[in-house]
């Protein structure tokens, strides 16, 4: 009986066995063989040091990064690895591959993985971790790849569509959740119309994912991303009408699928809600303060407020603000940075969680005459800094520290940036009047990439002067995010509202393309998680954790030469210093096959 046990026993082993050298001969003449030392240029382990393993000596440079725990604190750590002829990338196929690790709950948006680009030139290669921000909301806590390259292209504006037949106003609020990107909308022809959000099928199609709440609120203002699950926050924008109508207070509500919301309850009195933000793994929310008590045209000294959720539908106060100058707040944009939630318009305030410090007037070069009309209309973070879009000049202005604040120019004759965005290696934003989104090109300013409404011969006039007839032809972008590997704008009108300007570019949303682009949009999860971005042939791949994730569309290989001057850096790029950890960084020379990422995947785990 023993006999028999050990032959079937043997049998089986020299099957498997078999099996394995009858696969490992397929593959390799079929030329899909694993060797994965050849066209090896670089290998980081970052685990211990920061030299190069591959054997080829491009031995990085410590910037503060833990090596013993391979920790990229998010705040200024990175490594430097010099530039040299063998790790010029060129017009050839390539591969990039790392491990990349974040915590579940995050303080700080969450950065660039690998950069190797050359803004001026806009040439380069850029891998990193996202969120979406739609225009005034903070970053999500989900964590999107994108994998791009750049050698200056740009494609022509695609028409996206418009969610809503009837509304000329897609609020701030475009955001990636599980794959799909949804947009809310304000106002609409018939009051049925009002409150709905919309997740977008490709082409110019949306469907209508139901209305949300039934409260007498036009529109949805914010949606975001909060541990896993999609939020928004109702509103009534139309800032003409909003204290004259018959409207109810805001409400936060959370997407169950399909047309279905559940109720989170109302965080203050507060009409309108402008923003959302997660952070420290609690959700926040900011907006005005309702309406006057009765009997009183004034709010009598009542402070704005930012609320936090509790769950169920409780909301408890996090923070209380003076309603006058010098150190006012009414929190209208919130942006996620460095340890710390960060509330502005006129003035900006940052709280650790514990207390909110005043962190200074972003007023840039704006005279100062126009100060006391100061608003902060977005936030958000471009090469490690938190930076400011402004009104009643649309200025960029960057953080600097303490209450102090730099310059970063102004967007033509824009009066007011409603969002902003780093998409492939660059900024751009979005202002009024003219709809629109511009390019931050350092030296050269800010280059004018689109205006979606601008009429010939038409002058807008002055913003801190306006005239209602002017005011209703004002045009905005509202909102700026990275999908399916290109740059997505949302338009609206002025005030929101349909009896002050038609459903026509107003209301609808648009996208373009800079270079090529893949993205992943579903959240990478927290934990270690492995990242293969590949250039083969006349297209890209991404792959997560060995698997295909994300495939370009076909490009022209002869239009991207990537030869760029820069270091390569790893744990900070154009968008942000990392925020956890990263190990095993490899550069190759070719593209790997597919089987070979898989092999690799298993080899360089942590």
């Amino acid at each position: 009986m023993r006999k028999a046990h050990f032959i079937a026993f043997a049998l089986v082993v020299f099957g498997l066995a078999g099996s394995y050298w009858l696969i490992r001969r397929g593959a390799e003449t079929s030329g899909d063989s694993v060797d994965l030392a050849r066209d090896l240029v670089g290998h980081w382990k970052l685990h211990g040091d920061c030299r190069d393993h591959s054997g080829h000596a491009h031995d990085g440079t410590n910037h503060g990064v833990d090596l013993e725990t391979s920790t990229f604190d998010g705040r200024g750590a990175y490594i430097e690895i010099p530039s040299a002829d063998a790790l010029r990338l060129g017009r050839g196929d390539f591969t990039l591959s790392a491990w990349v690790y974040t915590d579940r709950i995050v303080d700080d948006t969450l950065g660039d993985v690998l950069s190797w680009y050359d803004p001026k030139l806009r040439r380069g290669v850029t891998l990193g971790l996202h969120s979406s921000a739609g225009g005034y909301q903070s970053t999500g806590d989900d964590r999107h790849v994108f994998f791009g390259i750049d050698d200056a292209r740009l494609s022509e504006w695609k028409d996206c569509g418009r969610p809503s037949p009837t509304s000329n106003y897609v609020s701030n609020s475009l955001t990636v959740y599980d794959g799909h990107l949804y947009a809310g909308i304000i106002d609409a022809r018939d009051e049925a119309g009002w409150c709905h959000v919309y997740r977008y099928a490709g082409g110019t199609e949306w469907v209508d994912c139901g209305r949300v709440g039934q409260g007498r609120t036009t529109g949805v203002m914010a949606l975001i991303v909060h541990q896993g699950r999609l939020y928004a926050g109702t509103s009534t924008y139309d800032w003409t009408r909003v204290f004259s109508g018959n409207y109810e207070p805001s409400r936060v509500y959370r997407y169950e699928g399909g047309t279905t919301w559940t109720d989170c309850g109302q965080p203050g009195e507060m009409l309108r809600i402008n923003c959302l933000a997660t952070f420290g793994g609690k959700l926040y929310v900011g907006g005005d303060r309702g309406m006057p008590p009765p009997g009183e045209k004034q709010w009598s000294g009542r402070p704005y407020r930012v609320f936090v959720y509790e769950g169920g539908t409780k909301w408890s106060v996090a923070g209380s603000f003076p309603p006058e100058p010098p150190t006012s707040l009414y929190p209208h944009a919130m942006a996620v940075h460095d340890g710390k939630l960060y509330a502005g318009y006129p003035n900006v305030f940052a709280f650790d969680g514990r207390n909110w410090e005043f962190a200074g007037t972003p007023i840039g070069d704006t005279p100062l005459e126009l100060k006391p009309s100061l608003q902060v209309h977005s936030l958000a973070v471009c090469r490690g800094k938190l930076i400011a879009g402004m009104w009643p000049e649309a200025r960029v202005v960057e953080y600097a520290g303490r209450q102090k604040w730099v310059d970063r120019g102004r967007l033509g004759d824009g009066t007011e940036i409603n969002a902003l965005s780093v998409y492939n290696g660059k900024l751009y934003a979005g202002a009024i009047p003219r709809g629109e989104v511009s390019r931050f090109d350092d030296e050269a300013g800010w280059t004018s990439l689109k205006k979606f409404f601008s009429p010939p011969g038409w002058e807008p006039g002055p913003a801190t002067a306006p005239v209602r007839a002017e005011i209703n032809n004002w045009t905005r972008v509202t909102s700026l995010t990275v999908f399916q590997g290109r740059l997505f704008a949302s338009i609206g009108s002025c005030t929101s509202s349909v009896l002050d300007a038609p459903a026509d570019v107003r209301g609808s949303v648009h996208s373009i393309q800079a270079g090529v682009g893949v993205s992943y949009d579903k959240d990478l999860g927290p934990g270690w998680q492995h990242l293969t971005a590949r250039r083969q042939g006349t297209e890209l791949r991404l792959f997560v954790n060995g698997r295909l994730a994300a495939t370009s569309v076909p490009f022209e290989a002869k239009d991207y030469d990537l030869t760029v001057a820069q270091p390569l850096k790893i744990g900070f790029g154009e968008h942000d210093f990392f925020t956890g950890r990263i190990r095993e960084v490899r550069v190759y020379r070719r593209a790997l096959s597919d089987r070979e990422v898989a092999v690799l995947q298993e080899t360089d785990r942590p």
